[in-house]
């Protein structure tokens, strides 16, 4: 039976965003590399509610039986000065130009390969997702005070041995 440490672990601050080839088997990749620049105060690792399924007996206010389905947390967060790659590797699409002068093509029909996710901390818990489902949209305002971002929704999937979400205190 594993010991809980019931000591106080303040997490907070994000310091940066690493990616690498995503790890079906659990197990995290050696190497990872910055993903971009995060945008400021766009980094959030939030839980829906569960799905709950309530059964009553005819005429009573309580349930009989409550069931809950679980979801599983997600990261989201914000890229700036996404460059034609980075395009290419999370929204999808392909290098049409060269590799000296790139141009980012895009039909929609593009599959985007999953991702290992890494969120280094200020401090707490850092999180590593190996087998992330990446969605990353592009959020352009360009009028003269807007900025090009890509906004990113990481969920974790399933891995075949330990869990698709992990918080490991920080060193």
């Amino acid at each position: 039976m594993a010991t809980t440490n019931k000591t106080n672990l303040i997490t907070l601050g994000l310091c940066e965003i690493q990616v690498g080839e995503a790890a079906p088997s659990g197990v995290m990749p050696t190497t990872l590399v910055k993903i971009g620049k995060t945008y400021k105060d766009t980094a959030k690792i939030a839980q829906d509610s569960s799905d709950v399924t309530e059964h009553f007996e005819e005429g009573k206010a309580a349930p009989e039986v409550r069931r809950k389905s679980r979801k599983i947390p997600t990261l989201v967060f914000s890229i700036m000065d996404a460059s034609v790659q980075d395009l290419v590797d999370y929204v999808g699409g392909e290098n049409v130009g060269t590799t000296t002068k790139p141009v980012w093509g895009y039909d929609g029909n593009e599959v985007v390969a999953n991702k290992a996710i890494k969120v280094i901390t200020e401090q707490g818990l850092d999180f590593e997702i190996p087998n992330g489902d990446i969605e990353a949209v592009i959020n352009a305002d360009l009028t003269a005070s807007g900025i090009f971002l890509v906004d990113f929704t990481v969920t974790p999937m399933a891995v075949s041995s330990g869990k698709a979400l992990r918080g490991i205190p920080h060193e």
